[in-house]
């Protein structure tokens, strides 16, 4: 699993104003030059949290935590499961923290301040290449980085759907806010990852890099 601990913007800003300032002072001709986009976002844990939206007593969160930052540790995927019930449709949303500090901060807050830089994609697996769809309303990730379509099965009966959209012109998804909807019972895997797309967001997944890819164990029941 891929992680990235990154974060520091306002210093990257703070940087690049003082310096822009130095070269208008000293020298006419300076031309103006662009702050660099937000660097990738520090974080240590990935929640999904989920509610039943006919059943507000069926509820859950699969937790991904990493506290260590050099990756070297392994990261604690005890909790990274999620039960949901054949047949239902659950509220799914993402809280992404960074344990490092007291209290924890809510790295989410700062995503949803970002959203026109950032898109979440979640892979259901295993799936059948027939329903592996790559669109711009998709949370499907492309086979090039890592999907596994199944010719045989059993599949993993569960489809994502993101419910939140940016401020672009026109508005595009971002996947803080989603909706699971479940099939029949079966087992399988979700990856989550969360690209980083500033000035490059155009709805598909290539462009940017990763702030996080995760993975967790989906019992539908």
């Amino acid at each position: 699993m891929k992680k990235l601990f990154q974060f520091n913007t306002k210093s990257v800003f703070g940087f690049a104003s003082i310096f822009l300032l130095f070269l208008t002072g000293c020298n006419k001709n300076a031309s103006i030059t662009t702050p660099h986009p937000p660097s990738n976002e520090f974080l240590t844990t990935v929640e999904l949290v989920y509610q039943n939206t006919s059943n507000p007593a069926d509820n859950g969160r699969g937790i991904w935590r990493q506290l260590d930052p050099t990756g070297v540790t392994p990261p604690d995927t005890s909790k990274a499961i999620i039960t949901l019930k054949a047949n239902s449709t659950y509220d799914m949303q993402v809280l992404i923290l960074d344990e490092t500090k007291t209290p924890a901060d809510t790295v989410s807050t700062v995503i949803r301040q970002r959203q026109n830089y950032h898109l979440l994609y979640f892979q259901p697996t295993p799936i059948s290449a027939a329903n592996l769809i790559i669109s711009n309303t998709s949370t499907d990730i492309p086979v090039s980085d890592g999907t596994v379509v199944s010719a045989t099965g059993p599949y993993l009966n569960l489809v994502v759907t993101r419910t939140d959209y940016d401020t672009n012109v026109p508005p595009m998804q971002v996947g803080l806010d989603n909706t699971f909807t479940t099939g029949a019972a079966s087992t399988g895997w979700l990856r989550a990852v969360q690209r980083h797309q500033p000035n490059v967001k155009n709805g598909t997944y290539n462009p940017g890099s990763s702030d996080f890819d995760v993975n967790y164990r989906v019992n539908i029941n």
